[in-house]
């Protein structure tokens, strides 16, 4: 149908198809502009974690276990106990890694480590910190850092704290929290052969 045949059945002049052509080019673009907000928008929720992580904040991730510091580490309750993957309160003289033990976190980033850890980075000189002070049955979060391109195990000297153990490969960080024990003065060092004994020792004091 032509233009003058559309306009002499519908009795619209041009200047309306006109203005109604446009009004339909408007439409379609706003159309268009909240489709790419809503894909923005759920490419940043997708991004930003699943429903675990309820809320965040510099010292760690809130989830409905607890609060973690890091991805893969232990939640700590909100009376300040470290909880194992056995929903139990972790224990320091196991087997690292377990069910009952406190666990170390994946990697992750230097600067993502919260403000409120005690970060040690370790290379074949030794621990940046060969020494830190905690409290008894505070919750303490251990960071290591491998400082070279070498592979370093922090492991306790005591079977009384087995559980706490964390490999990192080379320049590599992960951490992890667990509640201090009772107080007196606890050996670390690397468990990997051989580098205790070039010097990669430490020592943590309980108050």
């Amino acid at each position: 149908m032509s233009y003058h045949n559309h306009i002499k059945k519908t009795g619209k002049t041009v200047s309306d198809i006109i203005y109604e052509i446009m009004n339909y080019k408007v439409k379609a673009i706003y159309a268009a502009v909240i489709i790419v907000i809503a894909v923005v928008a759920a490419v940043i929720v997708f991004r930003g974690g699943s429903g675990l992580n309820l809320g965040s904040s510099q010292d760690g991730l809130q989830t409905p276990q607890g609060k973690v510091a890091a991805p893969g580490a232990s939640p700590v309750s909100a009376s300040g106990q470290v909880i194992a993957p056995s929903g139990q309160i972790a224990k320091l003289d196991v087997q690292p890694g377990s069910s009952q033990a406190p666990q170390e976190s994946n990697p992750i980033s230097i600067k993502d480590v919260p403000a409120s850890a005690i970060k040690l980075t370790i290379t074949s000189s030794g621990w940046s910190s060969s020494s830190f002070t905690v409290k008894s049955g505070a919750t303490v979060t251990i960071s290591v850092t491998s400082g070279d391109r070498q592979t370093h195990l922090f492991a306790m000297d005591s079977p009384s704290l087995s559980a706490l153990a964390v490999g990192v490969g080379p320049d590599e960080t992960r951490l992890i929290t667990f509640n201090a024990p009772r107080a007196g003065t606890y050996g670390f060092h690397c468990g990997v052969p051989g580098h205790a004994a070039r010097g990669e020792v430490g020592k943590m004091i309980v108050e």
